[in-house]
């Protein structure tokens, strides 16, 4: 076979082959391009493949369509950047994007090739991981590190009685343009840190008095809105008066307004830093040699990719650095982990159909349900009882009924049922013994850690975000020997993974899952442990799963409190 020439119109069309069946060609494909493509039987060969390829998506709910349109935009940004220059200043916006549970890469792209060259971004990437930030702040984040701080409308003498405010942290007396002003500026962010300091150093002077607040509970994630205000627009900000609660706290405790300068330095830290010297150029390679990874342990092992590495002056690096980032060593194993066949000798753009489909959010040619599916399916539901037991019980230790459309949080144990109307903002409790009931208002405080319980994985995974699972975790179909009653349509999984504990043994532990493989939520849910010498593994809990309608939840609701 005869290489193409890399300046050949076929070569020039290929990074375009995405966007010309996706129907943009009038807005992103160059006129000639278009021409190209329309009238060479090479390029309308590889559009046929690359069509079959994305058909596998075909047949997924329309949930899974919109999962799958996030990634598909995604990887079009990744993907965009084939046979160009790829430097620090490039990858920074995807980096927070690239801890999203629901974006996870599987498969080497443009980006993540930088990321395994350049030791500067892989450490960025994993102190904005270190943060846990959730979805929300990381989706703020990368949006901050990709705004060009030339295009800001805003001048710094307006911007200065907003400064005043964020470090009084009343954005209430702000707007959405001076918020971010203040992110974009250096000199603004500047005096910012420096008023905050002189508050802070003030508060070390006076006499404190005690206070019953758990600040060695304060995280970063808890304080990022306070000194990354991006994105927050003060006069339709939902969550003001919850963020309040903390703030009053945090306004008035050196301790906290600490924990916010660090933070502050972190951020602004990556937000600044100048570009490395490395350079990446990812090129789609039909002539590379085809290895599985057991074969061989480049990173790129079953993947028709080639990946050239220059410094800033445009000098080739030859090849790798001897030493693989830390995030290189960990795509790898989750390469290896989800199978990745060696990949025949195709044309280029079918290496990258492969590529695509498998990042659309699991491909499920094999109807195998990943962790990722579960993270995402409870985040979509609605309404939902679970209940809790212990490892000898027939009768469950606790219950509970969430409902995020109603706003309805109900807890029952042995001894009383608590129901929590985040929506009245109202509280009710009924005990067991003599069936009082007693109701109140919720504080602020108490709403927002409810909404937060609510809105999170309802204790069914054991992380709250899929980037925090512990390394060497692992997501294996389970030995079905031996296991009676799982029913059609449920797929039995193993989450499992090891602990140090401090002082003490290391412990193993093991999630295991009874899915349903349309849905991806669990039915079931038993946690095991056992140290790592034991032969076995023992049962310590189970929690069992329903999920239900308004109406389910209302008559629930209705049967506890009948006539109250």
């Amino acid at each position: 076979m005869i290489a193409l020439n890399p300046h050949s119109l076929c070569v020039q069309a290929e990074p375009h082959y995405y966007d010309f069946i996706f129907g943009e060609e009038d807005e992103s494909v160059p006129e000639h391009i278009v021409r190209h493509i329309e009238g060479c039987e090479n390029c309308q060969e590889r559009l046929n493949q690359l069509k079959v390829a994305l058909s596998r998506a075909d047949g997924v709910d329309s949930k899974q369509r919109q999962a799958d349109s996030a990634i598909n935009t995604m990887l079009r940004l990744h993907f965009g950047y084939i046979g160009r220059p790829v430097t620090c200043r490039v990858v920074k916006p995807f980096l927070p994007t690239l801890l999203d549970p629901l974006l996870q890469v599987r498969t080497p792209t443009p980006i993540t090739a930088h990321l395994d060259n350049c030791e500067q971004c892989s450490e960025d990437l994993k102190t904005i991981q270190a943060m846990n930030l959730n979805r929300k702040q990381l989706g703020r984040l990368s949006r901050l590190l990709a705004e060009d701080p030339a295009e800001d409308t805003v001048n710094c003498s307006e911007a200065q009685a907003a400064g005043l405010a964020v470090a009084l942290l009343a954005f209430g007396k702000t707007n959405a343009e001076a918020l971010k002003h203040l992110c974009l500026c250096p000199q603004c962010r500047q005096a910012l840190y420096e008023y905050r300091e002189s508050v802070r150093k003030d508060l070390l002077q006076e006499e404190q008095i005690e206070k019953e607040f758990p600040c060695e509970k304060v995280s970063a994630t808890d304080v990022f809105d306070c000194c990354v205000p991006y994105g927050i627009d003060p006069a339709a900000d939902q969550y003001a008066k919850f963020r309040e609660s903390l703030a009053s706290h945090l306004r008035s405790c050196p301790a906290c307004l600490a924990k916010i300068q660090q933070l502050h330095n972190t951020v602004y830290g990556i937000v600044q830093r100048a570009e490395s010297e490395v350079v990446t150029r990812y090129h789609l390679d039909e002539f590379a040699k085809v290895q599985t990874p057991t074969e061989s342990e480049s990173l790129y092992a079953g993947f028709p990719i080639r990946v050239e590495v220059a410094n800033s002056k445009g000098q080739v690096e030859p090849g790798q650095p001897a030493s693989a980032s830390t995030f290189a060593a960990a795509l790898r194993k989750r390469l290896s982990a989800i199978n990745v066949k060696p990949l025949a000798r195709i044309v280029a753009v079918a290496a990258t159909v492969v590529i695509v489909a498998a990042l659309l959010l699991n491909t499920q040619t094999a109807k195998a349900v990943t962790l990722a599916d579960i993270y995402r399916a409870l985040e979509n539901v609605q309404n939902v009882y679970i209940a809790h037991f212990g490892p000898d019980l027939e009768e469950p230790a606790q219950e509970q009924w969430v409902s995020r459309k109603l706003g309805i949080h109900l807890i029952k144990t042995k001894v009383e049922i608590v129901l929590r109307d985040v929506t009245g903002e109202t509280m009710k409790v009924k005990q067991l013994q003599d069936g009082s009931i007693e109701s109140g208002i919720m504080s602020a405080e108490m709403v927002g850690q409810t909404r937060e319980n609510m809105a999170g994985s309802l204790g069914l995974v054991p992380f709250t975000q899929l980037s925090l699972l512990p390394k060497g975790a692992e997501w294996t179909p389970a030995n079905r020997d031996g296991l009676t009653g799982v029913a059609e349509g449920v797929e039995v999984y193993d989450l499992t993974w090891t602990e140090e504990m401090p002082n003490g043994p290391t412990v193993i532990r093991k999630w295991r899952y009874f899915v349903n493989n349309q849905t991806g939520l669990p039915q079931r849910v038993e946690l095991y442990r056992k140290l790592v010498d034991d032969y076995e593994y023992a049962l310590k809990s189970m929690k069992t799963v329903e999920y239900l309608s308004d109406e389910q939840i209302q008559e629930v609701v209705k049967e506890v409190f009948l006539g109250q």
